[in-house]
């Protein structure tokens, strides 16, 4: 073993066609959102925000990616850990900065490999902000094997 680790991360031309699909999926609903797309480390790839979004939303999409690509795990999956603790969220994640559970953040894979993740936020409800994520992510994963 070489101490050397061989990984793959997501291009930023496959960052900026899942984002752009997130936001076009979003505007054929009426939202206006913001999107970010990560690298596998959490480090920014993309941030745009739709004509007519809040400027929060860029922070709140930001948030999210980073949050489903530390976590390895979607953020609604997330903030149903927190529902289901009464609403508390683990007190070890609390003070953590950057980290929002709230449903929109999407972990991208390559097979079973955490690539990068998405983030959306804006629409009316977060199970929406994270179908949007979705189709961007359909979008590429013919490129993602």
């Amino acid at each position: 073993m070489s101490g050397l680790l061989a990984q793959r991360n997501l291009s930023l031309d496959l960052a900026l066609e899942a984002a752009t699909t997130a936001l076009k999926t979003a505007r054929s609903r009426g939202y206006h959102v913001g999107v970010a797309v990560t690298d596998r480390s959490g480090q920014l790839l993309v941030l745009i925000r739709d004509d007519g979004g809040g400027a929060h939303l860029l922070d709140g999409a930001r948030r999210k990616a980073f949050t489903a690509v530390s976590a390895h795990n979607r953020t609604s999956v997330l903030s149903k850990a927190v529902d289901a603790r009464s609403g508390e969220p683990d007190p070890h994640l609390v003070f953590l900065e950057n980290v929002l559970m709230v449903g929109g953040g999407v972990p991208i894979k390559a097979g079973d490999e955490i690539v990068g993740a998405i983030g959306v936020s804006g629409s009316p409800g977060s199970v929406y902000d994270e179908e949007c994520a979705e189709a961007g992510i359909a979008k590429i994963v013919a490129s993602l094997s």
